[in-house]
């Protein structure tokens, strides 16, 4: 860009909103970047070959407002905003605009670009851009950010890092989403303090101009918080910084501070001029750092071979000239220059030497790459907001139908006319058209123009402004021939990207359903290395099964008269039952087909067991057969169903919902879970509980605990009773019953485990060692008052005690035991006491039936330490808690 007419560039940025009612606007910026002027054009978005006059004039007449102003205000370049294709046109216009000027000679050649508006649009809808010009519209703020980016596109990105993280909004690379937002923003600062140090910052000139402060935030070793009150403190003095030894005397910055941000501050020294008194400094306004500025004269020295020692040596001036000369400097021999440094202990300075030698060629040189036109590739997809990873061929897109191509007719093809035999009416070889009766009249049709030719495709608009065509042949697998009679104007359709002109803006289409099904993977990307097949087969047969189960025959409307029968489905059956009562029924055509019925009970609250009905000896597919089963089991009508099968085991099912040990759990996990917190809170306990099971409707839990792991398992309701085992129990009682004295047996079809141990029972017959009859005896005069005659023979009997103090005499000499009233006073062999007094108690176990008489007993036997050494291990039921206590003796 050709800087001869001034300071810096001037560019005049465009800007417009995608509504063709929308006014555009034109902000000119300086060679500093600041507001010089603007420009509104309110009918610019118009075309020039408009339908209405009126917009055609208005158009012309905007048009010479922006020749007049460029002619007067002579920008270097214009910058056009990339919002969508209507920018092509703006660029045209322009264009056409400048070369007038041209050939007027009012104006030198200008040139047009294309800029992509994102962070445009970004900083337009900022809080920054609100304060900066609060009196612009958004698209006029817009403009000056387009203009400013062109000019400078560090300093216009630096203005969206602010304490908002504007610059998060901007879509930097695809998978920027799935990067953490702190390490995202890490990232992005770090490379900003980068470039920003590559380049520098001129102080003075942020003073200036309040859009460049964003700048001094990413010098090195200042920050926000040092870089704002830099900033303050020169603005209260009232003063520009014309040395980098200012930093310390000035704004009071320290050692470590200077150290780290005085190579990247620079000043123009050639501004400063004779405006001040103060030593002007020439490497202040380059990359060398003060540390290195004795290093640097001494170059220039050496370069000039200027003689030190001499009383006339001047460093200072010998450094002007040599920038005014940098080609004296290439003949240095700056490694030994390094060398010489090492020795006297810098250490290895090689490196900063050669970057001290390309700063004095040029100093602060931009290093950034240099502006450069975008390509055709670049230009779509800037201007379709798309990238070849979102937009690519065999993508699924929709579009909206604009019209139908033809095909115009050539030169004698009317000479094909077809007449049909049947109707005697002639046919358009071209537009299909078939209700000529004379043949001339299809050539009139030819000669007048009214024949619109071959419809060869239709013609469609994609969202991001692309135009699309698709073939007549890819406009269905099926021939058509009439396009229109498939798609009307306006119609939406799905299609998929054939082939993509990025020169054109256009694409191919295609509409076929095959191809949009693409079951042989003809249109989709290649998969990479890391894609899942077996993921994708499995989902695959997933969608597959659901498809199946969708298509699956409904169920057929049946003609049955009955109260509790109903045309209904199996959703709409559960949702009926939820408000009948428990054990209510309803009867349902089945899924099973014709010869089938279900029968739908209420077992619980969200539980409901479906029972299939097998139906024989029907008259028709929608009467009730005349026998009906269930599985083996045969019924005359359905009222028998009900009453036979279904009720007995509501019945059944209520008994288990009643028990004082059922629980709302529903699942074998939450069973577990009770029995072990039971099990925890009472040790000593066998813990058991009922609930019904929510995955096997029709079945119950029982789960108890006897020790270690809990053991879950199932009952099943049969309308003979309780099956559990592979055995049926007509009662709760009886169940339960059997349960608590076999618990301990494994279960039918289980292997148990090796792992497993039970109790061994000690033996009844085993004889107890170290007896002491006079123990025996202070028990059995302790027992209580109302004990049984049949319980205290049994035990007195052990001491050879003759008399119950609670009975009569009588009643003492008839024990039915055989002990009759000896005076012998315990006489015989202690071996003898013991194996008759444990043959009583396993008698007396055996004939105490009263479950009470049970606790009295083991309250007795607890008593006497000798005759706990006789009893087995038993199973004592406690009713009270609902646990199985196990009492071991001996």
């Amino acid at each position: 860009m050709d800087e001869s007419q001034g300071k810096g560039i001037r560019v005049l940025g465009v800007a417009y909103a995608p509504s063709r009612d929308t006014p555009v606007f034109c902000a000119l910026i300086n060679g500093e970047g600041e507001v010089a002027d603007f420009l509104r054009l309110p009918y610019f978005m118009k075309r020039r070959n408009a339908f209405r006059e009126d917009e055609r004039e208005k158009k012309a007449h905007d048009i010479e407002t922006l020749k007049k102003f460029l002619s007067g205000k002579k920008p270097h370049v214009v910058a056009v905003a990339g919002e969508n294709r209507d920018a092509q046109m703006i660029m045209e216009d322009i264009k056409r605009a400048i070369s007038e000027l041209e050939q007027e000679s009012s104006v030198p050649a200008v040139g047009v670009e294309l800029v992509d508006n994102e962070l445009a649009t970004l900083y337009m809808n900022s809080k920054k851009s609100e304060v900066d010009f609060r009196d612009y519209p958004p698209l006029l703020r817009q403009a000056v950010s387009i203009a400013r980016k062109i000019q400078d596109p560090l300093i216009e990105y630096a203005q969206v890092c602010s304490t908002d993280d504007d610059i998060l909004c901007l879509k930097l690379h695809p998978l920027q989403e799935q990067v953490v937002k702190e390490d995202l923003l890490c990232a992005l600062y770090f490379e900003f303090i980068n470039r920003v140090n590559e380049v520098g910052v001129d102080v003075n000139k942020c003073i200036a101009h309040p859009h460049t402060q964003s700048l001094v935030q990413f010098v090195c070793g200042l920050g926000p918080r040092k870089g704002s009150q830099l900033l303050k403190i020169l603005k209260q003095n009232n003063t520009r910084l014309e040395n980098r030894t200012q930093l310390v005397t000035m704004s009071h910055m320290g050692p470590k501070v200077f150290i780290n941000c005085a190579g990247f501050i620079k000043i123009d020294t050639a501004s400063l001029g004779d405006s001040t008194d103060s030593y002007i400094e020439v490497l202040d306004g380059s990359r060398v750092h003060p540390e290195t500025y004795e290093w640097a004269r001494k170059m220039a020295v050496d370069a000039l071979e200027y003689d030190e020692s001499a009383e006339d040596a001047n460093p200072a001036g010998a450094l002007e000239e040599i920038l005014e000369n940098p080609e004296r400097l290439k003949d240095l021999d700056l490694d030994a220059f390094a060398e010489e440094l090492e020795r006297q202990g810098y250490g290895n300075k090689g490196i900063t030497l050669y970057d001290i030698r390309a700063e004095l060629s040029c100093r602060y040189k931009d290093l950034r790459v240099a502006y450069r036109v975008p390509n055709t590739e670049e230009v779509f997809n800037l201007l379709t907001k798309d990238t070849p990873e979102t937009f690519y061929i065999g993508k699924l897109i929709t579009s909206i139908v604009t019209g139908i191509a033809h095909r115009r007719p050539q030169g004698e093809s009317y000479d094909q006319a077809i007449r049909n035999d049947s109707t005697g009416l002639w046919q358009c070889p071209f537009c299909q058209q078939d209700n000529f009766p004379e043949l001339s009249e299809v050539w009139n049709h030819f000669d007048s123009g009214s024949c619109p030719g071959q419809a060869i495709g239709v013609r469609s608009r994609l969202d991001n402004g692309v135009q699309g065509f698709i073939p007549t042949k890819f406009l269905s697998d099926k021939t058509v021939k009439h396009p229109e009679e498939r798609v009307k104007v306006g119609m939406t359709v799905h299609c998929r990207i054939m082939k993509i002109d990025i020169e054109k803006f256009s694409v191919d289409l295609t509409c076929r359903t095959s191809d949009l099904m693409d079951k042989a993977n003809e249109w989709k990307l290649p998969k990479d290395s890391y894609y899942d097949f077996d993921k994708e087969t499995e989902d695959q047969k997933q969608e597959e099964d659901l498809k199946k189960k969708q298509q699956r025959t409904p169920y057929i409307k049946r003609v049955i008269a009955h109260p509790n029968f109903h045309n209904i489905s199996f959703n709409q059956a559960e949702k009926m039952m939820e408000t009948l009562d428990q054990g209510d029924l309803i009867i349902r055509p089945s899924s099973k087909g014709e010869n089938h019925l279900t029968v739908t009970w209420k077992v619980a609250d969200g539980i409901y067991q479906h029972v299939d009905v097998r139906e024989e000896g029907k008259e028709n597919a929608f009467s009730l057969g005349h026998t009906l089963w269930i599985n083996s089991e045969e019924f005359e009508d359905l009222d028998e169903i009900s009453a036979r099968y279904i009720q007995p085991m509501a019945s059944f099912a209520r008994d288990l919902l009643g028990h004082k040990y059922f629980q709302e759990l529903g699942s074998k996990d939450k069973m577990e879970e009770l029995l072990v917190k039971t099990k925890r809170e009472k040790p000593t306990f066998i813990p058991y509980f009922l609930s019904v099971c929510k995955e096997l409707p029709g079945k119950f839990i029982l789960g108890y605990q006897p020790r270690g792991k809990p053991r879950v398992e199932y009952v099943t309701i049969t309308p003979d009773g309780f099956r559990y085992r592979s055995q049926v129990f007509p009662t709760v009682n009886g169940l339960f019953r059997w349960f608590k004295d076999h618990y301990q047996e494994p279960v039918p079809g289980v292997t148990p485990s090796n792992s497993s141990r039970t109790r061994t029972p000690a033996s009844l017959n085993a004889t107890p060692a170290n007896i002491n009859i006079a123990d025996l005896t202070r028990a059995v005069n302790s027992l209580p008052r109302n004990m049984t005659s049949q319980m205290f023979n049994a035990i007195a009997a052990v001491t050879g005690q003759n008399q119950n103090p609670n009975t009569t005499p009588a009643q003492w000499g008839s024990s039915q035991y055989g002990y009759g009233g000896s005076t012998g006073g315990g006489g015989g062999s202690s071996s003898a006491y013991h194996v008759s007094a444990a043959a009583h108690i396993q008698l007396l176990w055996k004939q105490t039936s009263c479950f009470r008489d049970c606790i009295q007993a083991h309250t007795i036997i607890q008593s006497s330490s000798l005759v706990q050494s006789f009893i087995n291990p038993r199973c004592l039921h406690d009713t009270k808690y609902g646990y199985i206590r196990t009492c071991c003796y001996g």
